[in-house]
């Protein structure tokens, strides 16, 4: 194979594979960026490069020949016309977001631009004391919990979805407040698994489902990739549904007309959004979970019987009991949480020493722990003072909502409603984010929110076929009670696998080196294993005995 050579340029053509020396061009994607044209002046000199990167997310560059910094005219293997490799860095790549053909600058530009910003920061030009000004007056959280929130709360809030209030909504009904002291069982529970695929995520900076495949196996991951997409996408459909039944349940139009207007706003906003932008956006719409917090209020809550049934654990050997606490830790455990919560802490830039982002990430984690929980405690409080008391049986949170109304007032059943909103549109980018990071890691394409669509267009089509087919599924009218049954099957089957494959990945030498799991946190998971195998085993025992 001939060495690669500066300015071998006449050895461009198209259809060779184009790499960045810094930047990201999306090297290892479904899709990489190839030479698409070559232009050339009147005496057969390269002028500049004409790079395509893409299928259906498009980019085109225009590269000039002094970027070129080396040419291989056939790879490694024979496979292909060849590699051009290109200076191009990070900054730069991330600032090309206008669509159509976008112009890199000639070398010679670049140094000058570079030099100038140099002279500008040294020197008290006009420019560089606006420069100056700007980085010490910019605004910084000085609150150390509002600098570490993030994924972690996001986690938190996301996995209280409407398949999970529904969950909540249908054992307070069932059972009233027999099980409030669950959900303080399960708050640390759920601790120790999230910031234990935080950590995991910190440390190797890989996602789980990538983690399976390297460490053990293609058909490991693979497998439990599919069970998960699957799961997912069902709870995107009926969470799709869940929030057009909460606009109904406000403006008195039909479901089925809001369904496409969110799919696609919060498609574009996942999709075209940045990484902090969509964390921002999310983080905010959380607070309207506030609304099952003020709805409970509303409700005529005998708080001495809720505070008994908080401390004092009350246990049913009945199949609704069993199979209702068993709901209640799958909505709280939720597979797609746990993928989520190791790949968007890669993602989220924490500030300090590795021992300073842990512990950000564990305040991250905690809060979002004491959140999601809160808010799912509350709605059992709430559906158990009305529902239960006055024997109502419902099947789905937009039916707890509509039953509030004769017994709470219309506030009751207004507030509840907004929460179920507010639980879908929080949810669903989450979902659509998680089934891209199972399916890229699985398969080893790159894959992040923090990429623009063209870097990483593996993830985003994954993401957006993800939305589609929930889509689809949703107007076909496929009924919701059913997908959410269905996807909490298959989340009972992968959430304890998933929980054991953390506690292995957790404690691998090769992958955590020296920041493998403590003791407790590696106790808190092989409890909450050892709890969701004994649910599904009682769940598919119910199943298999029609005791249900």
């Amino acid at each position: 194979m001939p060495e690669p050579k500066k300015g071998g340029d006449r050895e461009i053509v198209p259809g060779m594979k184009v790499e960045a020396t810094e930047g990201d061009l999306g090297e290892q994607d479904v899709s990489p960026a190839k030479v698409r044209d070559v232009v050339k002046n009147p005496q057969g000199e390269v002028e500049a490069i004409k790079v395509s990167k893409g299928v259906v997310f498009k980019k085109e560059l225009d590269v000039p020949a002094d970027r070129v910094q080396a040419v291989n005219p056939v790879d490694e293997v024979g496979e292909s016309n060849g590699t051009v490799t290109i200076d191009a860095k990070e900054e730069e790549l991330e600032s090309l977001t206008k669509p159509g053909p976008q112009p890199l600058q000639h070398e010679s530009e670049r140094k000058q631009e570079d030099l100038l910003d140099q002279v500008e920061q040294h020197l008290p030009t006009t420019e560089g004391m606006r420069e100056m000004e700007r980085e010490v007056h910019a605004p910084r959280l000085r609150n150390p919990f509002l600098r570490a929130i993030g994924p972690g709360l996001l986690s938190g809030t996301s996995g209280n979805d409407p398949s999970a209030v529904t969950a909540y909504a249908i054992d307070g009904a069932n059972v009233g407040y027999a099980h409030l002291w669950l959900m303080l069982l399960t708050t640390p529970l759920y601790y120790a698994v999230q910031f234990a695929c935080a950590k995991i995520g910190r440390i190797s900076q890989k996602g789980l489902t990538q983690l399976l495949r390297e460490h053990y196996g293609r058909p490991v991951a693979y497998a439990a990739s599919l069970l998960l997409v699957i799961s997912n996408i069902a709870l995107i459909a009926a969470d799709l549904a869940a929030v057009g039944s909460g606009f109904e349940l406000i403006t008195g139009i039909a479901w089925i007309w809001f369904v496409v207007p969110v799919a696609l706003v919060l498609w574009y906003l996942t999709v075209y959004g940045s990484f902090e932008f969509f964390k921002k956006i999310f983080l905010t719409m959380s607070f309207v979970f506030i609304a099952y917090i003020l709805s409970s209020f509303f409700t005529h809550t005998n708080w001495g019987a809720v505070l008994v049934r908080t401390f004092v654990p009350q246990i049913g050997f009945n199949f609704t009991s069993i199979s209702s606490a068993m709901a209640l830790l799958g909505a709280t455990i939720s597979p797609f949480s746990l993928i989520w919560q190791a790949r968007a802490e890669i993602e989220e830039k924490r500030e300090g020493s590795l021992k300073q982002q842990l512990r950000a990430a564990k305040l991250d984690v905690g809060s979002g722990a004491v959140a999601g929980q809160l808010v799912a405690y509350f709605i059992i409080v709430t559906t158990a003072s009305t529902l239960f008391v006055h024997n109502g049986q419902i099947n789905t949170a937009a039916d707890a909502a509509r039953a509030l109304e004769p017994l709470a007032g219309p506030l009751a059943r207004y507030l509840f409603a907004i929460g179920l909103i507010g639980a879908g549109l929080v949810a669903i980018p989450v979902l659509l984010a998680s089934t891209s990071y199972t399916v890229t890691g699985a398969f080893g394409w790159p894959g992040a929110l923090a990429r623009r669509p063209w870097q990483s267009e593996g993830f985003y089509l994954v993401l957006t076929a993800s939305a589609v087919v929930a889509l689809v599924i949703t107007l076909l009218h496929v009924d919701p009670i059913k997908l959410i049954f269905w996807s909490n099957i298959v989340a009972a089957i992968v959430a304890p696998v998933l929980v054991i494959a953390i506690l292995l990945i957790g404690n691998h030498r090769v992958i955590m080196k020296n920041q493998r799991l403590s003791l407790l946190n590696n106790i808190g998971l092989a409890l909450i294993a050892l709890i969701l195998i004994t649910g599904a085993v009682l769940l598919f025992y119910g199943l298999a005995t029609g005791a249900h």
